[in-house]
């Protein structure tokens, strides 16, 4: 379906087009297609709903190396799953110092991606079965393999610049722990951005989740077939907030995200500690905030978080919510305050979709496009602009409505299923040489 010319980067042949999908497998280690998941989950769910949509026969194939993921993912009524068991997996001894010293490769790899060798056995069984299926590979930690199989035809679904993100959590740690780097530290982001760029050239296609990251893969590291793809959201076809149920003088926060998880501490931090410290009593008594997310007990930054939050009363810790819808319909602004984050900002396009509107940094609102700040989303990052617009809201709620319906509008245009599932089939028509027609979405592989 396609080839590489002289200088090894893909060339399609458009000629060998085909009008039938082929076949999809699609492989993640990290999260299972679910509707109220994690931003990994979220993407994936969209890029399935998204081929199914487009008329494929898609298999999930979910590897399984932690014991608190769910062993079948089960939210559409067409996907075929399969689910290896990955958690006891166990490597030579010696990987480790094959991994130090970067030789052999395929054991430094392994230590690296303990999964590789189960991933590495279901692609090559799928490929000898069947050469014309498209294969789809989320995070490094499948992605690894692609360069593997340079004959087959191979997405990279980049969630984000991984040593990127890498660089910017070990950054908060030693700040946080008041240390220089580590060695190890230094290696590994070494070692990720030479093989991202590796796996990007190996492959057919880059999905990315940011358009910056798809800019920065053409750009700076010279691999045409990066692209971005918008995300759409499981239940976004209607809104489910309005203002019906707000409480004059009152507003109620959200804030969405695993504790641990760098974009999410960076947000809290900056509330806590730079922006709750400018209100005065009477705002701060008018303020609810709800931060709902998985914690860690003993986790460092969920510790962190917790000791920051401990003089404000108004701050309320939900843990997981087993359908965060619930927790879009009892609120009034989502904050998105992170400092440190890559990839796409998942519950901004959430929100959009539920109608709720949001208060963000530009770092948080990194990854988004479409933006129109004070219309369809309100920006601030400097603390006193951040509290300025908290208070504001305050006194003149109807605001709120006016953000919400442009965000809606913004995602009905630019993010729902339809929108989505013709921006792949342009991609794939483009760098696959497929002649995909239109396909109604309003049928196809619901939720």
């Amino acid at each position: 379906m396609y080839r590489k010319d002289a200088l090894g980067n893909i060339a399609t042949n458009h000629a060998s087009g085909i009008d039938r999908p082929p076949r999809v497998h699609i492989y993640s280690d990290a999260m299972a297609p679910e509707p109220n998941t994690h931003g990994a989950g979220l993407t994936i769910c969209s890029q399935v709903q998204a081929f199914l949509d487009l008329g494929f026969e898609v298999e999930f194939v979910y590897f399984r190396t932690r014991n608190n993921i769910p062993s079948s993912p089960g939210y559409f009524k067409q996907l075929n799953c399969t689910v290896v068991d990955a958690r006891e997996e166990k490597l030579p001894q010696y990987a480790r110092v094959a991994y130090w010293a970067g030789w052999p490769r395929e054991l430094a790899l392994r230590k690296f991606f303990p999964a590789r060798k189960l991933i590495l056995r279901e692609a090559k069984a799928r490929i000898k079965s069947d050469g014309n299926a498209i294969h789809v590979f989320h995070y490094l930690r499948t992605a690894n393999v692609i360069m593997d199989f340079p004959s087959a035809c191979m997405i990279w679904a980049c969630h984000e610049i991984e040593s990127e993100f890498h660089a910017r959590n070990y950054v908060t740690d030693q700040k946080r722990e008041k240390r220089q780097s580590y060695r190890w530290e230094s290696r590994q982001l070494r070692r990720l951005s030479v093989l991202e760029r590796e796996v990007a050239r190996s492959s057919g296609l880059v999905l990315c989740v940011a358009s910056e990251d798809a800019k920065q893969i053409v750009e700076e590291w010279k691999v045409p077939h990066a692209a971005y793809l918008p995300m759409s959201i499981p239940y976004g076809e209607t809104t489910i907030v309005s203002g019906e149920s707000r409480k004059l003088g009152e507003l109620r926060l959200m804030h969405i995200g695993y504790l641990e998880h760098l974009p999410t501490y960076t947000s809290l931090e900056f509330l806590f500690s730079k922006v709750f410290p400018l209100l005065d009593t009477d705002t701060l008594s008018r303020l609810k905030l709800e931060v709902a997310g998985i914690s860690v007990a003993d986790g460092a930054r969920t510790k962190a978080i917790m000791e920051m939050a401990r003089p404000y009363p108004l701050v309320r810790f939900s843990g997981f919510v087993e359908d965060i819808r619930t927790a879009y319909r009892r609120n009034d602004l989502q904050v998105v305050a992170s400092t440190q984050a890559t990839g796409v900002r998942t519950r901004i396009v959430e929100s959009w979709a539920f109608g709720l509107p949001v208060l963000c940094t530009t770092v948080g609102a990194g990854g988004v496009n479409d933006l129109a700040p004070g219309q369809n989303i309100l920006i601030a990052d400097d603390p006193r602009d951040f509290a300025r617009n908290l208070q504001e809201l305050l006194h003149n709620p109807e605001r709120l409505d006016q953000i919400a319906v442009a965000a809606r509008q913004t995602y009905e245009a630019k993010h729902s299923r339809p929108a989505v599932a013709a921006a792949l089939r342009e991609l794939l028509n483009t760098h696959f040489g497929l002649r995909l027609p239109s396909v109604d979405t309003t049928e196809a592989g619901v939720y």
